[in-house]
């Protein structure tokens, strides 16, 4: 009776391990399926996506371009507007500096002309001092 039932147990062990067998089977299907589906589906989509990023790669790089652009004549702008605004503060600093120069020539001559006459004023009183003292 004990190896009836060895053979009883041992029987049904196959059977349930056939049974697993059977989803190993199965499972090993649906993943070789999938993984060619999956392979197929990348392989025919593949170009739709490489286009789109192309295009996007493309839109970046044009926009990229554009703001570039954009800086770089702001940048020429900016420079041409300070570089005008310099020039202004050049010619204004020259005549600027003309009309003090002129007007310290004016001084000076005008303080020669001063001293001079004082000078001259000077000499005259002397020389009436001088004449009230010989006499």
């Amino acid at each position: 009776m004990n190896e009836q039932r060895y053979d009883t147990m041992t029987e049904k062990r196959l059977a349930a391990t056939n049974g697993h067998g059977g989803q190993s089977v199965s499972f090993l299907t649906g993943l070789f399926t999938g993984a060619f589906v999956g392979a197929a589906a990348g392989i025919l989509f593949a170009p739709h996506a490489y286009a789109a990023l192309r295009s996007l790669r493309r839109q970046v790089t044009d926009t990229v371009a554009s703001v570039g652009d954009t800086a770089a004549e702001g940048y020429r702008q900016a420079s041409t507007q300070v570089s005008d605004a310099v020039d202004d503060l050049q010619e204004k600093g020259r005549g600027a500096y003309g009309k003090v120069l002129t007007a310290v020539a004016r001084g000076a001559q005008d303080v020669k002309d001063y001293a001079t006459d004082a000078k001259t004023e000077l000499d005259r009183s002397a020389s009436k001092a001088s004449g009230r003292h010989s006499s």
